[in-house]
């Protein structure tokens, strides 16, 4: 008797943290893994197929916080208070297990990205199709091109989640991913203004102090400071945007 007690205590998660994220696990796990599966099959598409499958992964990771919703928030919240688990380790577990789940697929499309084989004149959506007079513009993306790209569609899915995270906690499965993949869109449409404002800025701001040559280094220099900019109110913004979100989230709950 004893022993069967003991044994229950070592199994029995330690936390309440680890208790809702076990509850979450178990309530998610089959839709976790199906997504796994989509991931997979990607990355094998890409690697033998040459067929780039990431913007499938990257939408399902837009699409985690509502799509792991409770259908009916009531019912979430009843068997959470059943098995003793309180509203706001719920709010903590489902932001980690989302979060975790997101970093996944993130790093999946990013693998798609890096093992595809690009062929020349391939552009990312961010490119702003810089061209200098030692390039004739038919060469494949860069890696540092394929990274900027991997940051600011991760940015973008981190905004996302801090724009919908909270009302995917209140509103249950009748929030749509429709509308995570719409602020996903404008969040990338910003990124992409950013890019340019900030190019054609530090341009005319080089050219204003006599910077310029006739190999394009002006526009290179701009070009590299228009994408950090971006970087750091994207990817950095998003970041810093979700762990805000996620802890007002829990002083709500």
């Amino acid at each position: 008797m004893t022993g069967t007690a003991r044994t229950a205590t070592r199994q029995r998660p330690s936390t309440p943290l680890r208790r809702a994220l076990g509850i979450e696990w178990r309530r998610r796990r089959d839709l976790l893994a199906l997504y796994g599966a989509f991931l997979v099959v990607a990355i094998l598409c890409a690697v033998f197929l040459d067929l780039r499958l990431g913007v499938l992964l990257i939408l399902l990771a837009v699409r985690l916080p509502a799509d792991l919703a409770d259908a009916v928030p009531e019912d979430g919240r009843q068997l959470r208070s059943s098995l003793g688990v309180s509203r706001a380790d719920a709010v903590r577990a489902r932001t980690v297990l989302v979060s975790a789940a997101q970093l996944v697929l993130i790093l999946g499309a990013a693998g798609v990205i890096l093992l595809s084989d690009w062929a020349p004149e391939s552009q990312h959506w961010n490119d702003l199709g810089i061209v200098t007079a030692s390039d004739d513009g038919s060469s494949a993306p860069t890696r540092w091109e394929h990274l900027v790209d991997i940051s600011l569609f991760s940015g973008a899915i981190a905004w996302s989640h801090a724009l919908t995270g909270g009302d995917a906690f209140r509103l249950g499965a009748r929030l749509t991913g429709r509308h995570a993949v719409a602020r996903y869109l404008g969040v990338c449409l910003l990124a992409f203004l950013v890019l340019a404002a900030s190019m054609l800025l530090t341009s005319n701001l080089l050219l204003s102090v006599g910077f310029d040559d006739d190999l394009g280094t002006r526009f290179v220099i701009a070009e590299r400071v228009a994408q950090v900019t971006a970087l750091l109110l994207t990817l950095g913004g998003g970041v810093t945007a979700l762990v805000l979100r996620s802890r007002r989230w829990v002083r709500r709950a």
